[in-house]
């Protein structure tokens, strides 16, 4: 057993200060009647127990196993960086079902990591003559996969490849108060004409930045008109550079990938659990389960045991250890597994540790009881990071998993659903369907003033950009005689304003 705070075991002291006082009035209570002994014996005995069960509290004890390392580690963000540059058009990669372009091999190694690698954030940056993020760190792997489906590189602006400004848009995505475990995964033939990947790397390597380099393309190259709009501009070979993609993993601690091979995909989706696992095993924050709620229940029983025991007869006082025993058993069975895991997330959460969060509120799903809040959870927390998209799914998900029940069970959670929801809608500049949630919210709850505030500034703002898009919509012909108007109801307003004519006045003038 561990303790946060150790000092507050020194509040034991209290208990050689209780030792003495029972010793020297020991004597005073065997002048008593039996009965009274006993009952004074057994309200001191439960009123120590209360005592040190407050003192263990206070300590944040810990114990157990904790989080195994398959359920609990710091991270990991993962950001795809692609290389769309016109070399990547070449279909030179042939494997042995199908022959692919360079772009469309390296995109489908990286789609299949993203489905077989869960609970990490993904993040997607691509570049030719240079480089931006396209899709920040998010949990949700739909949307950084459907992105990865829709790469072709044709909207890309610019000439050459600038593979270190690629790389610098990848390094933009990390948070760094994260201790998520950070890995870019550089997709590209190795080919720079502008730019120097060296610096970028090195900028990984003091940031503890892992690169890991899937280099597609075939190392004989194949032509490519240096010009796509002249025919008659000379052809060049595209190779592909794999020293140079080599030498970008090897100098921050990451693998070399050849794209080429059938396998590839999975070797890099192997590489990334693997980092995740490590992660799980290396991080010294994996501690064990504080267990500070139980020794605040043990110390509630004891309470109430030692002002039970003053008043009860001779009979009764034999079943009072026996009748907390079974209060203790009665609480522990009606908290369920799946509520015991949430509890655990929110106290997680309340911590701002919401990645850490995320694991049990995944594990209450499991469980019937404690699903609907689980989503909740999981939506309050998605949200807390920022991932507004899977928060709403998540209040969504709660909600269909309450339609099983009567409209007047879990009314809280159904309103908090809908309010939530709203909130998110609303700052997302879609007013209709804020007001829509918030009208639901209130359904579940007629009284609450907050949603009812709310849904009042969704309808201003639905009536305000509704106002917007009639004066856009008019000809200069209306707007020329709405200004007329205005200008008239303006100087009608001054001219109501005018001073009235002063009477003759011959006194001091102050």
């Amino acid at each position: 057993m561990m303790f946060d705070y150790p000092i507050v075991l020194s509040g034991f002291l209290v208990f050689i200060l209780i030792f003495f006082f029972n010793f020297i009035t020991g004597k005073k209570r065997q002048k008593l009647p039996k009965e009274l002994e006993t009952k004074l014996f057994l309200s001191s005995f439960f009123f120590n127990l209360f005592l040190a069960f407050s003192i263990i509290a206070l300590a944040s004890p810990r114990w157990g196993t904790g989080f195994a390392p398959s359920e609990f580690h710091r991270g990991l963000d993962a950001v795809f960086a692609v290389d769309v540059s016109r070399s990547m058009d070449i279909n030179d990669v042939h494997t042995a079902s199908v022959s692919q372009t360079r772009l469309k091999r390296g995109l489908s190694i990286c789609r299949e990591s993203v489905i077989t690698v869960n609970g990490a954030r993904f993040a997607a940056a691509i570049g030719r003559g240079s480089g931006y993020l396209a899709v920040p760190l998010t949990y949700d792997s739909e949307a950084a996969q459907a992105f990865l489906e829709s790469i072709d590189g044709s909207s890309m602006t610019g000439r050459s490849t600038n593979l270190e400004s690629l790389i610098d848009a990848a390094i933009d995505a990390f948070q760094k108060t994260s201790p998520a475990r950070k890995i870019i995964v550089l997709v590209s033939d190795g080919e720079s004409h502008s730019g120097l990947l060296k610096n970028a790397v090195n900028r990984c390597a003091r940031e503890g930045i892992i690169i890991i380099s899937v280099a597609v393309g075939s190392d004989e190259g194949q032509r490519i008109q240096e010009r796509a709009n002249d025919p008659d501009s000379p052809a060049v070979i595209s190779r592909r550079d794999a020293a140079v993609m080599r030498s970008a993993a090897e100098r921050t601690g990451g693998i070399y990938i050849d794209g080429n091979r059938e396998d590839a995909g999975s070797t890099l989706s192997s590489h990334l659990l693997s980092l995740a696992q490590e992660s799980a095993s290396t991080d010294n924050r994996k501690e064990q389960k504080q267990r500070q709620e139980l020794f605040i229940i043990l110390a509630i029983i004891s309470l109430t045991a030692s002002k039970f025991a003053t008043r009860q007869t001779q009979k009764k006082l034999k079943h009072i250890i026996a009748a907390s025993i079974i209060t203790m058993s009665i609480f522990f069975t009606s908290c369920t597994e799946g509520r015991l895991l949430l509890l655990e997330a929110g106290y997680l959460h309340s911590r701002g540790r919401y990645d850490e969060a995320l694991v049990p509120y995944l594990k209450a799903l499991n469980f019937k009881e404690s699903a609907p809040y689980a989503e909740y959870g999981l939506g309050l927390t998605f949200y807390a990071l920022d991932e507004t998209d899977a928060a709403k799914r998540r209040y969504a998900d709660s909600q269909k998993l309450l339609e099983i029940y009567s409209g007047g069970e879990h009314r809280e959670l159904r309103y908090r659903n809908f309010y939530n929801s709203g909130v998110i809608l609303f700052e997302d500049g879609d007013y209709k369907s804020a007001a829509d949630a918030f009208k639901e919210a209130l359904r579940a709850d007629p009284a609450r003033i907050e949603a009812k505030q709310n849904l009042e500034l969704s309808l201003m703002s639905i009536n305000m950009e509704a106002k917007t898009e009639n004066r856009q919509d008019m000809r200069p012909e209306q707007r020329e005689m709405l200004f007329d108007y205005l200008k008239q109801e303006e100087q009608q307003l001054w001219k109501s304003r005018e001073w009235a004519p002063e009477d003759d006045y011959s006194g001091p003038d102050y």
